[in-house]
């Protein structure tokens, strides 16, 4: 049951970065993503600080949750050896 637990945990996270990889590519192209560009290069022209764009964070998150759950479902949930007595 445990098993089964975690790999519908691990699945669920695979889709959640699935789907925020989605989200970030939507957001990029939409018309609030290019505005968003855009006037981000702007303010970086006018006082050189470093901004991290919405859709960069969509695709930081959504590749951390599938790099973590393609390696929960690759290797899974192995039990603890028991000691020889």
């Amino acid at each position: 049951m445990k098993r089964a637990f975690h790999f519908l945990l691990a699945l669920a996270a695979f889709l959640a970065g699935l789907w925020c990889f989605y989200a970030g590519y939507e957001r990029e192209v939409s018309l609030s993503g290019r505005t968003e560009t855009g006037l981000t290069y702007l303010k970086t022209g006018l006082d050189g600080k470093t901004r991290v764009l919405t859709h960069h964070w969509y695709y930081g998150i959504g590749a951390a949750l599938l790099i973590g759950s393609a390696w929960w479902l690759l290797h899974g949930h192995k039990p603890a050896r028991r000691r020889r007595r």
